[in-house]
């Protein structure tokens, strides 16, 4: 009878070793994002994301506010209306000293993870980056849709935006991806929560689309900090390589044919941390337990580049500047424009490429 009741007891605590991380898993496992999940989170403002475990537990954000834009940035100096002159005329001075590997053209591009039109500019930036004596320097950026963090219309926890806008990009973006050859879907989950087409969920005029405020954002900040993180070890271009590549390009999505039997393989924040541990030189859990430490350090990265480009006079993503020029490039659709002023400031080939690598945009201008 003892040795019975041992060998029950042995038995039940097998069981209880197979099963009980199972059953742990399961319940710790982010819920599939249905239309019917979606109506329920966008019932009004109130309501909380569902806790998912790719997330790790990071400082609170500070707060700070979209920064002033001041009349001394490229755009005023250059405004010209034919009425009033403008204070600065013509374009930058072009640069004179040979373009070479130890005296490489410099770049800033200021970036968001959640921007779709800078992933479509990747393929071109890290190819230009990669094939020609150019230094792309990523600048990580808030989204502006919480890149105030007090709120407010038109920031976190405010109505924002046209009504045009969205369903155009929904649109356009998918039509661009495809016209670039660059693989291309609207991530889900959105890397910020917003509230579609409300309409009486949320109160006021102009109502049709509202942004939770940062305490309640689920991801972007994660992918940010990671992305300031990336950028203080000298590789941001390596880490939108992975990362926003992971987010916007499809590769791990819910109508995948991967997920159709474990929705979880369908979540892209459930490989964030695969992705980053690619990049040469980085680890995830060493830059998790960095930014958990250094926070104020991390966080001045994003508020850096929210100054930088208010400098600029601009406050869209992505933009692209030369370094000590400041002329403005805003969106994918300039790049061209962009490499035809690089070309004009003496853009030289390198003798061969760096990583991090890409494959060959199809629009690229031949013989360059």
């Amino acid at each position: 009878m003892q040795n019975n009741l041992r060998l029950a007891g042995a038995v039940m605590l097998l069981v209880a070793l197979v099963f009980t991380p199972l059953f742990a898993q399961a319940k710790d496992k982010f819920p599939k994002i249905t239309p019917e999940l979606m109506d329920k989170l966008n019932k009004d403002l109130d309501t909380d994301w569902p806790h998912d475990p790719a997330v790790p537990d990071l400082p609170p954000m500070p707060v700070t506010d979209n920064p002033a834009m001041n009349q001394d940035n490229f755009l005023w100096t250059h405004f010209n209306d034919n009425i009033f002159p403008p204070r600065v005329e013509g374009v930058p001075e072009r640069r004179t000293r040979i373009v070479t590997e130890t005296d490489p053209l410099e770049v800033s591009v200021f970036w968001s993870m959640r921007s779709p039109y800078s992933y479509l500019a990747l393929n071109r930036l890290v190819w230009l980056n990669s094939n020609y004596n150019v230094n792309v320097n990523i600048r990580p950026i808030l989204p502006v849709a919480v890149r105030s963090t007090k709120g407010g219309k038109g920031k976190a926890g405010g109505l924002f935006g046209l009504a045009y806008k969205v369903p155009d990009a929904m649109w356009d973006t998918r039509r661009q991806g495809k016209y670039l050859g660059v693989p291309f879907n609207f991530p889900v989950p959105d890397p910020v929560w917003q509230v579609w087409n409300p309409g009486d969920k949320v109160p006021g005029p102009d109502n049709w689309l509202s942004t939770h405020p940062p305490e309640k954002q689920p991801y972007i900040f994660w992918v940010t900090r990671l992305a300031c993180y990336a950028s203080l070890q000298g590789k941001a271009l390596d880490y939108i390589n992975q990362v926003s590549y992971l987010i916007w390009s499809g590769v791990v999505h819910p109508n995948n044919p991967e997920a159709a039997e474990d929705y979880a393989k369908g979540h892209w924040p459930n490989y964030v941390k695969e992705y980053f541990n690619r990049i040469d030189g980085l680890d995830y859990d060493e830059a998790i337990k960095y930014i958990r430490k250094n926070p104020e350090e991390v966080d001045q990265c994003w508020i850096d580049s929210a100054e930088g480009l208010a400098l600029t006079g601009h406050g869209g993503v992505p933009t692209m500047i030369i370094e000590g020029q400041n002329e403005v490039f805003f969106g994918g659709d300039r790049f061209d424009q962009f490499l035809w002023r690089l070309r004009q400031n003496g853009l030289t080939k390198r003798p061969q490429p760096r990583a991090p690598f890409t494959t060959k945009p199809l629009r690229w201008p031949a013989g360059l």
